[in-house]
């Protein structure tokens, strides 16, 4: 077992420079690559490197760091339409691999990461750090020694007023939203949830319907905010995304998940979570648990109470306050993915998970196109997720009893 890992990080737009920081705090770990295609980009990854007393070397093609050959662990932080040709190259050169969330093309970009990763046997890993929210973390722990009974119902979204973003005609959601109708963010809210319905684990997704409202919130936005901006013109229907897109999917198990994608209406942030069990309910929005038998009929438990009792082993020793991103789940999904490489087992969230949530946004796409009908999930894991699990990566692992 390797005493210093040697990362690389590929991908300096905003969200791969701030993850810098938090990935080169992880415990034995350098920084000893940085990739970006823009020299002003690749600059501002070098120079962040060096305030942070590491000297990293630059590159504008990820390809030489490949070539170098010293390199255990990849962090993929591009765009959405270049991680997974990046992601594949690495895992071709026997590199533990991580990538940013987002969601597929097609399912083809799916496959080709399963198949991949079966030829190569190259772990890769969805860098999903909502799976390690200190709620949804608490809930986990608490369907895990069987507090909400069995679990039948899910809800989740990813629900953030992002107008400005999809009116920035330089950011990736801007061409996105653009061009393509659905579900276009599902992993915030799915992961988490599907980790507690045991995706992939024993259980998994069969079926998906999506609908769409149309596409109001943007242009709305522009006219009273900045009617000059090209796509502000009220007589044309510019987006094709509709403000609010919600799916049901269905699990071999019977359970009903609820997914909503809503960022280009006015609303607070929420990640929307519910879980409703047999025995207990936790809501998000209403921050907290209500357990049957426990607490009053109507009573919400606050989260700060639960977490006397059920707080996850990965958070009850973890000063959040010491990490930079989003309150400290950044950090831990950065080092889960590190504690994986470092023990050569599968990370947490495996190439199965990826593909299997990313492909959420294609099935999505094609459902709303055909006015709702049905679509059937492909099986990733080949029957796999009956049986066959592999084991995971020590403290940091999800799943039920430390199994895939």
């Amino acid at each position: 077992m390797k005493e210093t890992l040697r990362a690389a990080v590929v991908g300096l737009g905003s969200r791969g420079l701030s993850l810098l920081k938090t990935i080169q705090s992880v415990k034995d770990l350098n920084i000893v690559a940085v990739c970006d295609i823009m020299e002003d980009r690749l600059k501002a990854g070098v120079d962040e490197m060096r305030a942070l007393g590491v000297e990293a070397q630059g590159y504008t093609d990820y390809r030489r760091i490949i070539e170098r050959g010293d390199i255990d662990l990849v962090y993929v932080v591009t765009n959405w339409i270049t991680h997974w040709e990046i992601c594949i190259d690495f895992m071709n050169a026997g590199i533990y691999t991580a990538a940013e969330v987002c969601g597929a093309a097609s399912l083809d970009e799916c496959w080709e990461l399963v198949h991949t990763y079966e030829r190569t046997k190259t772990p890769m890993m969805l860098l999903e750090n909502c799976c390690y929210g200190r709620n949804e973390l608490a809930v986990l722990n608490m369907v895990r020694q069987g507090v909400f009974g069995r679990v039948v119902y899910t809800e989740a979204g990813y629900c953030h007023d992002l107008r400005a973003h999809v009116a920035d005609m330089t950011h990736q959601r801007c061409n996105s939203n653009f061009l393509r109708n659905g579900d276009l963010y599902p992993t915030h809210g799915a992961l988490p949830m599907g980790k507690i319905l045991n995706i992939n684990n024993g259980n998994r997704f069969v079926s998906l319907v999506s609908m769409s409202t149309p596409a109001y919130g943007v242009q709305d936005y522009l006219q009273r905010h900045n009617p000059e901006h090209p796509l502000a013109d009220a007589r044309e229907k510019n987006y094709a995304c509709g403000d609010v897109t919600t799916s049901l999917i269905k699990c071999a198990g019977g359970e009903v998940m609820m997914l909503r994608h809503n960022i280009t209406l006015p609303r607070p942030y929420s990640r929307a979570n519910l879980v409703q069990g047999t025995r207990a309910i936790y809501s998000e929005d209403k921050g907290g648990v209500n357990i049957d038998d426990v607490f009053e009929h109507g009573h919400w438990e606050p989260m700060e109470e639960i977490y006397k009792k059920y707080d996850h082993p990965l958070w009850q020793n973890y000063d959040p306050s010491a990490s930079d991103g989003h309150g400290g789940m950044d950090y831990l999904v950065m080092a889960a993915f590190a504690d994986a490489a470092r023990s050569r087992t599968q990370p947490p969230i495996d190439v199965y998970d990826a593909a299997t949530y990313m492909a959420i946004t294609a099935l999505s796409e094609q459902s709303v196109a055909m006015g709702g009908l049905p679509q059937a999930f492909p099986d990733f894991t080949h029957g796999k997720w009956t049986s066959g699990r592999r084991p995971c990566g020590g403290a940091y692992c999800l799943d039920r009893d430390g199994v895939f």
